[in-house]
């Protein structure tokens, strides 16, 4: 037997069990209340030992935190699921979507507010299934070496973007600054249509940093191929730490937080895997 031959079932049975165990913790999260006021209160305990030790950390709205944290469990669910019951990314996706659903549901009957924790449950939960189908096609793409052209049109549009990306991160003041009251405004009118109201300015801002960084996690792998994707999550941190480092050291007028190092990097992290996946179809169409 080979060493793949071996690996293969083990993977499957850590999965199944991973699966077993979240699915057991959930079922028990909502039938027992005390389990839910445990968890709650351990939860909001770390949120503020984080928010406590670094400079600011997690400063953005509870809500918003609590969602970020419901994403990030529901990213590896995808990756999973392929495991546990072999089979495309698609599906996968689709049957940790229903899992997913169904358990949440269960979860907000539970709440105070069945209907808005629901709703709040399901753009988290979305998102973070986007990502673990992102994560689980990355997985699956061939490691591609990049191409002259993927290299060419990469070397070009990352120069341009680098301008822009010193133009915001050194700018004297905030570039929303001039529309802060137009962003409030328009937060107003989404939180009266359904938007959840933990998603504010803070929650905005942090998403914004996220998809400001996708390109450049993108255009390094596009420059270095899918088997060195590592560095285009490398470069946002990188990237990030250093304009954070200025913004504190030159421009007072600016405020350096950790968050922007988070959500930067993370950004680039999303866009390095897209580039794995955008090379891996490359090499695929080229093969028929």
């Amino acid at each position: 037997m080979t060493s793949a031959s071996r690996t293969a079932p083990a993977r499957t049975s850590f999965a199944r069990g991973v699966l077993v165990v979240g699915v057991a913790v959930v079922i028990a999260t909502a039938s027992l209340p005390w389990i839910a006021t445990t968890g709650s209160d351990a939860f909001r305990a770390v949120v503020t030992v984080l928010r406590g030790a670094g400079h600011g950390l997690l400063s953005v709205e509870d809500g918003f935190v609590t969602a970020m944290a419901v994403t990030a469990v529901a990213i590896p669910l995808p990756a999973l699921v392929a495991l546990a019951v072999p089979t495309d990314a698609r599906r996968a996706t689709g049957w940790a979507a229903l899992g997913s659903f169904v358990l949440g549901g269960l979860v907000a009957l539970r709440t105070p507010t069945p209907a808005a924790t629901w709703v709040s449950l399901v753009i988290a939960i979305v998102v973070g299934l986007a990502l673990g189908w992102l994560v689980l096609a990355a997985m699956r793409a061939p490691l591609a070496p990049a191409t002259p052209r993927s290299r060419r049109v990469a070397g070009w549009v990352i120069g341009v973007y680098g301008v822009g990306v010193l133009i915001v991160g050194f700018a004297g003041s905030p570039v929303d600054a001039g529309a802060h009251p137009l962003i409030i405004r328009a937060l107003d009118a989404a939180h009266r249509v359904g938007v959840p109201g933990w998603f504010g300015y803070g929650a905005l801002e942090f998403s914004a940093n996220v998809l400001f960084f996708v390109p450049l996690g993108l255009l390094v792998v596009l420059l270095v191929g899918a088997r060195r994707w590592w560095v285009g999550a490398l470069a946002g941190l990188v990237v990030s730490a250093c304009i954070e480092t200025g913004q504190a050291v030159f421009l007072p007028a600016r405020f350096a937080s950790l968050d922007d190092v988070l959500s930067n990097t993370s950004g680039a992290v999303i866009g390095a895997l897209v580039g794995v996946v955008v090379l891996g179809w490359a090499v695929r169409r080229r093969a028929h």
